[in-house]
């Protein structure tokens, strides 16, 4: 099973975990994860959990190994008032203001540090533009020449209790944040701009008792998607790779 597939059945997972909570009657019970809940009884939901579903079926394949919290080669300069910052690391340097990022997971191929295969970052609903999506995807590009395989992932689900707001106010939001940060980190940080094309984004909206799943390149969304478009304004949707889920799915 290839490590896409494993994010792809990890994001199912947790899509039917939210849509078809299990209860101590259930008798085919496949997960025992459980979400907490808040003091006013509404479920709390994290990528944590997503990054436990990962993980479990890791641990359940034989073919790969794994590291959490993984620290990068080059370091980092993160601020709330600045776009993050990347240079490559100087033993003469002596500016505190960088040091080394971490990646979530990090997957390889064989029993050693040395067969690095990909890196990952999970997250969850509409985070900020600079601390919570081009942060991660700088690292990502940025670092995706270290990897053997020479791909990384953003691993993203985002849920809505109703799915009115996704195609028109959400889906926009996310997904122009996601386009500013492309935009800023080539411009910027990348000196090879097909590294874009080697980090992908699985992205999943879960809403109501459905859910909507996409994954595409950096380079794809910087080529296909303009800040402040809707869904239903998108000319061209080929590039998402969009399947709708249903309870039954």
């Amino acid at each position: 099973m290839s490590i896409e597939n494993i994010i792809e059945d990890s994001l199912k997972e947790l899509k039917n975990r939210i849509t078809q909570p299990s209860t101590n009657t259930d008798k085919n019970i496949t997960s025992r994860l459980i979400f907490p809940q808040y003091r006013d009884k509404s479920a709390r939901y994290s990528e944590q959990e997503l990054k436990q579903i990962f993980l479990h079926k890791i641990e359940n394949n034989m073919n790969y190994f794994y590291s959490l919290e993984t620290p990068t080669k080059h370091v980092y300069r993160f601020t709330k008032s600045e776009n993050p910052k990347v240079k490559i690391p100087d033993d003469n340097n002596t500016d505190d203001k960088y040091e080394s990022a971490r990646f979530d997971v990090s997957h390889y191929s064989e029993n050693n540090i040395d067969s690095l295969a990909s890196c990952i970052e999970f997250k969850h609903n509409n985070p900020d533009e600079k601390k919570g999506i081009c942060k991660d995807f700088l690292k990502l590009a940025k670092e995706v020449k270290f990897t053997k395989e020479k791909k990384n992932f953003f691993v993203h689900y985002h849920y809505l209790k109703s799915e009115n707001s996704w195609p028109s106010n959400s889906f926009k939001s996310i997904f122009g944040k996601y386009r500013n940060s492309v935009e800023y980190i080539a411009e910027n940080h990348l000196e090879d701009k097909t590294d874009l094309e080697n980090v992908t984004v699985y992205l999943v909206c879960i809403h109501g008792k459905s859910a909507s799943t996409y994954h595409f390149s950096l380079a794809d969304l910087k080529n296909n998607y303009t800040v402040g478009t809707k869904y239903s304004d998108l000319t061209e949707k080929d590039w998402l790779n969009e399947k709708i889920f249903n309870t039954e799915n």
